[in-house]
Order: C-alpha cells, then sequence, then structure tokens
C-alpha cells in the first residue's frame, strides 16, 4: 500500500478470489448503478469477474436441490456494457495473466475515477506489445449513466481492430457455491444498434442499456448486432507509440424508476451525455462529498487511506440524487458483488446511522424501502402466526423471506439446516434505525406514510411473543446476531431461549414507543387504534419494559441466552492447531459431526453488540431498569469473558471490541488502549486484506466500513448524537496527533479538530454541547477551544 492516502492503487498480477477481491474493492457506484472493478477487456472466468448492478433489481429462479425445489432471488449480474476486444494483425488479443507483463490500477477517491494501465505481449516476439488504458467512471447526479475511454497503443506498426460491445450473454457467477444453481436471470426482448433491452425471468423487471461509442484514430467504424450482443467495430492501422482511443458513453434504466419506457430512456440519455459531462458530474460531487465527510487522521497513513475508502464505498451506496427516486435499500455487500444474494439484512444498522449523521436524504430515502413492505412483514407474521409485523432476515425486491430452509457447508461440502430466519431481531435494527434518524436529524418525517404504524407493528409482534412465566416475561424461539447457535441442544427446534442481545433491545424498543406516545406531534393515539394496537397491549408492553428477563451470574456476566453457562467448553488453542482459521468454527465442527449448539463457541457477542448500538451507560440503565443489578467492573468482566469465547467469524465482530476497548481505557484501564488499536486495524483492514479468505470476491463487507467509522468517531472522538445533546467525550489513540472531521447534528454543521488535550470547534450557528463533561455554548461562526484531560 502505498503512502498516497487518495487513492486505492496495485501494480501487480494476481488471480482467483483474490482478483475478485481486487474487483469488489475498485467497484463504482452512485446509489442505483454498481460496476465492478474488473478489467474491459475481460469476460467472466475463475480470475476476473465483471459486473454490473442495479439497485432493486432482483430475479428468482428455481433449482432442484437435495430432492426440493429451492427458490433463489438474486441481485441481478445485468448486460456488459463495458467489454472491449481487441485484435491484432487479424488475432484476437489473449488477455489473461500469462500475457499480461504489468498491470497499475488506481481508484481515486477524490473524483471518483478507476484508471488501469496494463501492457500486453501481443506474440512470440517480446518487443511486440499493446499498452491499454482505460478510464472508467460513473456519473453522481445523472445517476442511470456511466462512461468508459479505451486507449490501445501498440509498440509497432499493425493492424488493429477494436469492438467495443454490449454482452447480453450474462449470468450470476459471482460466488462459487452458487454456481451449480439456476443462474440465468433475464431474457432478451429487444436489439437496436445501440440499445439492448431486457426482462428479468420471474420478477418481470425491464431493464434496458444503451452504449454510443466514437473512435479517434480509426479508418472505419461499423455496428453489429447478434442474437445476445451489440458490437461497435473499429478498423484501424495502428502506428507504433500512437495511441487509439475509443470512449463509450452508456446509460441503465428500469421500469422500477424510469417513468418513460427504459428503452427510449436510455437512447435519449446517451445521447444527451458526454465522457466530459460524467467525469465533470462526477469530479464535482466527489469534491463536494469531501468538502463535509472527510476524516482526516495524522499519524497513521494507511488508517487514512482505509478511512477514506471506507467512506467512498458508503457514499457510492447511498447517493442523495438517486435514492430519493428508488424504492431500495442497501444491501450487505452495496451494489459490489453478488454475495448473499445481494439481500439486504439487519447490516442497515451499521449504515443508516451514517446516512442518518451525513445525508439524511439518503437516511430518509431508505427507511422508506421498509415501511413501503410493512404489509408484506405484517403478512410474513400472519404466516407463522404472529401478530404485528415481522420482517424478513433476508430481504430481496419484495420483502418477504429470502433465507433458506439449507445451506451450503463449504468445509465439507454438505448440506445442512438453516434456522437463520430466526433473527428476529432485525425489527429491531429497523427501529432502531428510525431513533438513530430521529435523534441526529432532530426530525419526525420518519413517521409518516406507514413510519409510526411500522414501530407500533413491530413492538406488537414481540409484546404477543413475549409470555409471562413466573415473574419475570420470556422470550423463545428466536436467534441473536451470533448465528453459531440456532437451537437449544436437545429441543430439536430452532430457536433460543432469553437472548441478551434481543431482550435488551425489546426494552429499548418499548421505551421509544412510550417516549413516541408522550409526543403529541407524533399523533401516536390515532395511529395506535388504526393498527390494533389494543390497550391491553399497551399494558403488556409497560410490564414488560420492567420485567422482561435475563440471567446474570454472581461475577456479572450477562449470559449470552438463558443455558449458554451450562454449555461445554471448547479447546481453541487444538483447533487453531488443526486448522489454522478457525473464525467459522460452526462448519468444522459440522463437519466433524459435531453441533456449535452445545460448545461455548460465539461468532460475535450478542451482548456486547448492544454496547456499539447503545453505549455502555445506557445499556446499564436498560439492565438496572428491569430491576437487575451489575457490578462497577461489569463491562470489564464481560467483555473479558465473551472475547475468550469468539472468534470473529463475522466481520462486525472486531469493531465491538475496539469500541468497548476505548470505553474501558477511558475509565482509566490504559492497558487496553493497544488492544482497541489492534481490533480497529485488523477490522478496517479486512476487505483490503481479505481476512476472510476470499470473501471479498463476493463484494465488500458494507457493515464493518460503518462500523469502523462509527468507532472513530462516537468512541475515538467520542461523539454521541443519541441522547438529547451533541457530545463529544475524546480519547484518541496514541497514534493520532490529529483527528479532523465535520459532523452534522440536527439541523447544525459543525467542524471538530482534536488532539490530546484539546478540541477546537466552529459551530455554523448557536448551539449548546458538551465536551468532556463541560456544557460549553458556542456562538455561530466563532472559534471555541476546549482543554481536556485526554
Amino acid at each position: 500500500m502505498t503512502e498516497n492516502t487518495w487513492s486505492l492503487t496495485y501494480d501487480d498480477v494476481v488471480t482467483g478470489v483474490k482478483n475478485y477481491g481486487r474487483e469488489s474493492l475498485l467497484s463504482l457506484g452512485n446509489g442505483f448503478l454498481g460496476w465492478r472493478g474488473s478489467l474491459v477487456t475481460n469476460t467472466y472466468d475463475d480470475d476476473f469477474y465483471p459486473g454490473l448492478y442495479a439497485a432493486g433489481v432482483f430475479n428468482q429462479t428455481s433449482t432442484p436441490v437435495a430432492g426440493r425445489a429451492v427458490i433463489n432471488e438474486d441481485l441481478v449480474n445485468l448486460p456488459n456494457v463495458q467489454l472491449m476486444t481487441v485484435s491484432v494483425a487479424g488475432k484476437s488479443l489473449v488477455i489473461n495473466n500469462e500475457t499480461m507483463t504489468t498491470l497499475a490500477r488506481r481508484l481515486d477517491f477524490k473524483t471518483g475515477t478507476l484508471v488501469d494501465q496494463y501492457c500486453i505481449l501481443a506474440d512470440d516476439n517480446p518487443a511486440h506489445f499493446v499498452d491499454i488504458e482505460t478510464t472508467k467512471i460513473v456519473d453522481p447526479i445523472n445517476w442511470h449513466c456511466l462512461a468508459l475511454k479505451f486507449k490501445v497503443t501498440p509498440s509497432y506498426d499493425v493492424d488493429l481492430t477494436i469492438d467495443a460491445k454490449i454482452d447480453g450473454s450474462i449470468e450470476n457467477k459471482n460466488v462459487a457455491r452458487y454456481r451449480d444453481f439456476d443462474s440465468k436471470e433475464f431474457m432478451i426482448q429487444s436489439i437496436t444498434n445501440t440499445t439492448l433491452t431486457t426482462r428479468t425471468r420471474t420478477t418481470d423487471v425491464t431493464v434496458a442499456v444503451a452504449s454510443r461509442s466514437n473512435g479517434e484514430n480509426v479508418q472505419s467504424k461499423t455496428t453489429q448486432i447478434t442474437d445476445d450482443s451489440i458490437i461497435d467495430h473499429y478498423v484501424t492501422q495502428g502506428q507504433a507509440g500512437k495511441a487509439v482511443t475509443i470512449t463509450r458513453v452508456m446509460a441503465l434504466a428500469t421500469d422500477l424508476e424510469t417513468k418513460t419506457d427504459a428503452t427510449l430512456f436510455v437512447q435519449n440519455a446517451i445521447n444527451q451525455t458526454t465522457f466530459s459531462k460524467i467525469e465533470q458530474n462526477s469530479h464535482d460531487y466527489w469534491h463536494e462529498v469531501w468538502q463535509t465527510k472527510d476524516i482526516q487522521i495524522t499519524g497513521d497513513d494507511a488508517m487514512q487511506k482505509l478511512v477514506r475508502m471506507g467512506i467512498f464505498h458508503l457514499n457510492q451506496m447511498g447517493n442523495r440524487h438517486a435514492n430519493p427516486e428508488l424504492d431500495v435499500s442497501v444491501g450487505s455487500r452495496g451494489l459490489t458483488g453478488e454475495g448473499y444474494r445481494g439481500h439486504i439484512f439487519w447490516d442497515e444498522l451499521f449504515a443508516l446511522p451514517y446516512y442518518s449523521a451525513n445525508e439524511p436524504i439518503v437516511a430518509r430515502s431508505i427507511l422508506k424501502y421498509r415501511t413501503n413492505r410493512l404489509a408484506v412483514a405484517e403478512k410474513n407474521a400472519l404466516s407463522e402466526n404472529e401478530i404485528g409485523a415481522m420482517y424478513p432476515w433476508q430481504s430481496g425486491m419484495y420483502g418477504d423471506e429470502q433465507s433458506q430452509l439449507i445451506h451450503l457447508n463449504t468445509v465439507d461440502n454438505t448440506w445442512i439446516a438453516d434456522n437463520s430466519r430466526l433473527q428476529r431481531h432485525v425489527s429491531l435494527a429497523i427501529a432502531y434505525n428510525m431513533w438513530a434518524y430521529q435523534k441526529m436529524t432532530g426530525k419526525l418525517d420518519h413517521l409518516d406514510n406507514n413510519g409510526l404504524e411500522m414501530l407500533i407493528q413491530i413492538a406488537r409482534f414481540w409484546i404477543n411473543k413475549a409470555q409471562l412465566a413466573g415473574d419475570r416475561f420470556i422470550i423463545a424461539g428466536v436467534m441473536g446476531p451470533n448465528e453459531f447457535h440456532e437451537e437449544i441442544p436437545g429441543a430439536h427446534k430452532g430457536g433460543l431461549l432469553n437472548n441478551a442481545y434481543t431482550n435488551i433491545m425489546l426494552v429499548w424498543l418499548l421505551n421509544y414507543l412510550h417516549d413516541l406516545s408522550q409526543n403529541l406531534a407524533s399523533n401516536f393515539s390515532q395511529v395506535a387504534k388504526q393498527v390494533g394496537y389494543t390497550e391491553e397491549e399497551q399494558k403488556k408492553a409497560e410490564m414488560m419494559r420492567h420485567l422482561l428477563k435475563l440471567s446474570i451470574n454472581s461475577d456479572g456476566i450477562v449470559e449470552q441466552y438463558e443455558g449458554f453457562f451450562q454449555l461445554k467448553q471448547l479447546d481453541f488453542a487444538a483447533y487453531k492447531t488443526k486448522y489454522g482459521d478457525i473464525h467459522r468454527i460452526d462448519r468444522l465442527l459440522k463437519a466433524e459431526g459435531k453441533s456449535p449448539d452445545d460448545y461455548q463457541v460465539i461468532k460475535q457477542a450478542d451482548f456486547l453488540m448492544l454496547i456499539y448500538n447503545l453505549g455502555a451507560t445506557h445499556t446499564r440503565e436498560l439492565i438496572m431498569q428491569l430491576g437487575y443489578q451489575l457490578p462497577a467492573d461489569w463491562l470489564a468482566k464481560n467483555t473479558a469473558y465473551y472475547l475468550a469465547r469468539t472468534t470473529h467469524g463475522s466481520t462486525t465482530s472486531r469493531p465491538v471490541f475496539a469500541g468497548i476497548y476505548v470505553e474501558l481505557a477511558r475509565q482509566g484501564n490504559t492497558i487496553f488502549e493497544t488492544q482497541a488499536y489492534d481490533f480497529l486495524t485488523d477490522a478496517i483492514g479486512s476487505d483490503y486484506y481479505d481476512i476472510q479468505g476470499g470473501t471479498t470476491a463476493e463484494g465488500v463487507h458494507m457493515g464493518v466500513m460503518g462500523e469502523t467509522l462509527a468507532v472513530i468517531q462516537n468512541d475515538y472522538a467520542g461523539v454521541d448524537m443519541l441522547h438529547g445533546t451533541f457530545t463529544l467525550n475524546p480519547r484518541l489513540p496514541k497514534q493520532w496527533s490529529k483527528l479532523s472531521f465535520t459532523q452534522q447534528y440536527q439541523g447544525t454543521k459543525l467542524t471538530i479538530e482534536m488532539t490530546a488535550k484539546e478540541v477546537t470547534i466552529v459551530s455554523d450557528r448557536d448551539i449548546n454541547i458538551v465536551v468532556a463533561g463541560q456544557t460549553v455554548e458556542l456562538i455561530g461562526q466563532q472559534e471555541r477551544k476546549v482543554v481536556y484531560n485526554g
């Protein structure tokens, strides 16, 4: 990695999933389009995977597996609009890892531009080669458009032909374990000289793609149409050292977001734009983004680069120009690959607060994805004899449950039962995102258009699911975020009892609903009556706020779920010796004929996730509200206990520990400072270094990007915007001499710079904030310095 903190660069040739991973990281996007960073000259094989995705475009296919029809809903890889092929002296130029002598790739975060430069041997003569340079760019403003510039420079005089293609023979092949399923997602409807129009096979979404190209230093151009492609064919007499340039402007539209005919729309779009316009729009957009969203770290250039990479990707996944026009959320891999089939999970929880704080228009648009599917969530609940709204663990186009009943164990290639749909806490994440939006923006517009109805119906699901057992309410049959535990040993049915994360988050939700009921602006009583929120349910909710059950031992350890303390210990050291990488120890155990349900093994620590969501103080208050007591050192004890049992099988695990260790250091336990920074370093580099052994090939991990930015701002900078007052409580790591950023809070912009001992703040209007326990009155446009004991 270079010292340039404003770009992602590579200067070597790699193969297989490692190159797939780089393509994910080098992806471009604008909230609507996702364009994988593959070389434009290559089609799908084991080393290269071109991908073009449009938010919200899914298709369902059926494949017989183990005697049953398995239905999969997939984000669709759309026709390849970038394909460029070259022939030299009448022979196709072979471009692969053997003929490629050099490769330099650079994604510029400042401009949103990806430039690739590579040299290809043309034949057996080492003096005969072709230099290729490509520039790829997506329009963030006219968000249906993208562009490509392709330069070919031969080292000798030779005949060249260059084809600029739209390839419609595409299937979904990004994820190896999905390739045995039916992967043909669309059918071609029509082809013209510029436009290829398709329709998804079962969801009936019309998608049109168009391309217009022109050439410099070419002799002729013809256009050819085949059954599944459009080819602009260029012929020229190549001269040594003289570049031949093909410039393409392209557009993609669907009938989901386009009011007019999609085919006519893209034809008009390519005729009304140019490469220069798209390039300028991208430069202008990213210049504006970095004015207010950059996080500047002085002291760790490697961290700085990866921070900017996360900011860049989050601002590609959500775009204020596109998202208000779309009915979509942000998938766990964004639009950078086909991992998890492009589905939307609880991972929204890691991105929505970022958008609420930095791009509230995007946040509000994404929240509507859930409110628009309230009726489906209510239907989901009824289908399992539940009440209210039961949102699916995996959601796609319609909002119905897309989780499978079986999944493939990649260790021994066996199909095993999958109970992940029992992670009903996804609905609590949806409510959390609504609350975070309200707290950060100061607005209640998220309650409009079914917003409040949704919150009440989510609460009704949980109120009716809770059962009184003795003097406490219990919740059974659900899973927490830790996916290693799916059922109670010997129960022979999915789900756990009294998962701590779920129960405490439910108390939080019922508190939130109580607060809304006291807010006259929310129109709570009328909406409650409309959705059937009965007086009996409301009385039960008030009781549950104080009587939900937890299990806490004499050391103050909050049991992950009831029965966890009785599970068998596992010798982690022995498994590391045997297997090396044990982050997915659940699969290793199952391949050995054992069950992770029998052992104290954790993918990510459920209880500690609450600290990420709510903070240590709020979490402790909720536990005390239930009538339980915790020792003074409860946070350190719980962290140590769960760390010893956690394999970090999810990339979202390490940031939780990083944030907690910052808090423990802030409380005086300075021994934790090194561990905090190590966890942050591992987490923020998890995609760049692909620490999970190839998963980045299937798309970047949106959740860990949002989480690590939250650790930097919420934990190290100590920003709290969720509890009524804008608060700063810095605890910078020793590696940083300075941290600077801009933060929006309820319509106020605060520009903040902090060192280990001093905070400098400029607000664009008068506001009272709290810095390190001190109330500070800020006067608009006047700089204020506050000394603190870091």
